[in-house]
């Protein structure tokens, strides 16, 4: 199962006002009940787009896609049914219930690392440009991965975190 989010993530303009960025991530359920982030991407990218790279990566079977707004992979993922935590009684019944139970955890899973994902990019927002919030996104995302996987957090001690420290932009920073 695939399970498909978006985070908004404030960016400040040229004028100091802060603009909302879209980007989508992805959550993985594999056949032993182990999660994985399987990525994320600009929201402009079309979904078929994200799947037909998810499928040149290796992830050739999946048997559902849940996403925010509807999504049509058929053309990668002929197999797959749309899946909806909310009680689409054709796709709930095209899985039978230790399967349905399964996506429900998984759905869930996705729903607390988009709630913890939101709250982490509130408490640093609004970014100073696109670079700083997209660097701030992807450790996120790895450090929720990292947890999915019974690892310790990695600590987040960049020049990003410095600059808002100082005031001074990210990009200046890192020489």
């Amino acid at each position: 199962m695939t399970d498909f989010k978006t985070l908004q993530l404030p960016v400040r303009d040229g004028d100091g006002a802060a603009k909302h960025i879209p980007w989508r991530w992805a959550l993985g359920l594999f056949r032993q009940d182990e999660y994985e982030l399987l990525g994320a991407w600009p929201a402009h990218v079309p979904l078929p787009t994200v799947a037909h790279e998810l499928h040149d990566r290796g992830i050739e079977h999946i048997k559902a896609i849940s996403a925010e707004k509807g999504v049509d992979c058929t053309s990668t993922y002929p197999d797959a049914v749309a899946w909806s935590a909310s009680g689409d009684a054709d796709a709930a019944s095209t899985f039978g219930p230790r399967r349905r139970a399964a996506l429900q955890s998984a759905t869930a899973t996705a729903e607390r690392l988009q709630a913890s994902l939101t709250r982490a990019i509130k408490r640093q927002a609004p970014f100073a440009d696109e670079g700083a919030a997209v660097a701030f996104l992807m450790h996120a995302l790895e450090n929720a991965d990292r947890q999915l996987q019974g690892l310790p957090r990695l600590r987040f001690k960049t020049s990003l975190r410095r600059s808002r420290a100082v005031g001074t932009p990210a990009s200046q920073q890192a020489a």
